[in-house]
């Protein structure tokens, strides 16, 4: 899908397009199936699946919180530069499914931690089946949900039972948070969006009086899970249970289990969703870079194009005003059409082929300069027609040079000033 940045200046609308990564032929992941809309998976402790639950409640418009200063590990780094995709950028749904498929979960430190499969499995697969876990000596607690399914957790089990039926190792660390939940779990809620955490379970069996730890990867928040041999409430995860898968840790594994465990390794149509979906937003590639100098271009263009619109607007308006303006002028009874065709053409008054010149206004360079039939006492000092002459001063020309309005006139003498109401670089403005 296509996606465009909307740019609007000034009531002008640019669409500029923003173009996604195209995934290249070359990419091991580019023709990975993604999970069919019509499959009737569902994470409910038969498997353990999370990127395709993650999948499934992204497409569905699910969020989730980005995980706060996380250290992304020197694996998942190397991962996410083939995928050219920036961790830092990825929204927390698609962080999840990463880290997962990735081979990791984190700490209730919020701190990456590693796993290793055991026995051929997969990350999807980590799930113990009932059948494998009674088969060990573990008896189970059952408990109904809101869909009217069962959810499974261990019962009675002593710790290095439970162990023997488990698929994964788990890098070992310090955990300070002392749980006392399920470490074996089924069912599920439909609608939650995961996040592997790991808890450490470490605790003195009063079987056999021996001192046991596990380590659980549990897939919702401390708050949404029962205690042990509870079933939950219908404020923890909505009355649903939740995966909780038994692994070794890396602290106490015998040499068999050790060397038998395998790193995780990602799979291809995890990558295409992530590439696909999130490379416009988190991608890394240097095509971006390109692409945000482009977008750069584009929007400078797009802003000169409207300024030179408005511009060309602007410039428009004004010369029809003045059209305007001169044509009310021409109409006037103070402006006589051969005089002021000569103040707006100069060269104009030159060309003696011009009919009835000899009603064009005369002034007399003197002294004084008078004007035409009009009241000779009346007197202008010669130099304001030059003065008046300028292109600032153009309407007061007009007005001065008026025959019309010559006769009209107040002689100096008869004018009594009063008081000065405002001045000016331009004059003064006095009452009279």
């Amino acid at each position: 899908m296509a996606a465009f940045l909307d740019l609007s200046i000034c009531g002008f609308t640019e669409m500029i397009p923003l173009q996604e990564r195209r995934l290249a032929s070359s990419d091991a992941f580019a023709n990975a199936e993604l999970p069919s809309k019509n499959s009737n998976f569902v994470l409910d402790g038969t498997n353990s699946d999370l990127a395709t639950q993650l999948y499934y409640r992204d497409k569905a418009g699910d969020s989730a919180d980005q995980f706060d200063k996380f250290e992304v590990p020197k694996t998942l780094q190397t991962r996410l530069n083939e995928l050219e995709l920036d961790w830092y950028k990825l929204p927390g749904i698609a962080q999840r499914a990463l880290l997962w498929d990735s081979g990791f979960a984190i700490t209730s430190a919020n701190k990456p931690v590693k796993i290793w499969t055991l026995n051929g499995h997969s990350m999807a697969d980590l799930a113990v089946p009932r059948s494998e876990f009674e088969d060990v000596g573990c008896t189970v607690k059952v408990c109904e949900q809101p869909n009217n399914k069962t959810s499974l957790s261990n019962n009675k089990c002593l710790g290095g039972d439970m162990l023997k039926a488990a698929r994964c190792v788990i890098e070992d660390f310090v955990d300070s948070i002392d749980i006392h939940a399920a470490m074996w779990v089924t069912g599920g809620n439909p609608d939650v969006v995961p996040t592997p955490r790991v808890n450490k379970h470490a605790w003195n069996d009063s079987n056999d009086h021996k001192d046991y730890v596990v380590f659980a990867i549990h897939t919702v928040d401390l708050i949404g899970e029962p205690a042990w041999n509870q079933c939950a409430k219908a404020d923890q995860n909505d009355g649903y249970g939740s995966l909780v898968l038994p692994c070794h840790t890396t602290e106490n594994i015998t040499a068999e289990i050790d060397s038998a465990k395998r790193e995780a390794t990602g799979t291809d149509w995890v990558s295409r969703w992530l590439v696909e979906d999130y490379s416009s937003i988190a991608g890394t590639s240097p095509d971006n870079g390109k692409l945000n100098v482009l977008l750069i271009v584009s929007i400078a263009a797009g802003v000169l194009v409207v300024i030179g619109i408005g511009g060309l607007f602007f410039f428009c308006k004004r010369r029809r005003q003045a059209k305007k303006d001169l044509a009310y002028c021409e109409e006037s009874p103070v402006c006589t059409n051969n005089y002021y065709q000569g103040i707006r053409d100069p060269d104009f008054l030159d060309d003696v082929s011009i009919p009835d010149r000899s009603i064009a206004h005369t002034v007399v360079d003197s002294e004084t300069a008078t004007y035409k039939a009009v009241d000779r006492t009346i007197k202008l000092k010669p130099f304001y027609t030059g003065e008046f002459d300028s292109g600032s001063n153009r309407t007061l020309n007009i007005l001065h040079n008026s025959e019309f309005l010559v006769g009209k006139r107040l002689s100096y003498d008869s004018i009594i000033f009063k008081q000065a109401l405002s001045k000016g670089a331009n004059g003064e403005v006095w009452l009279c």
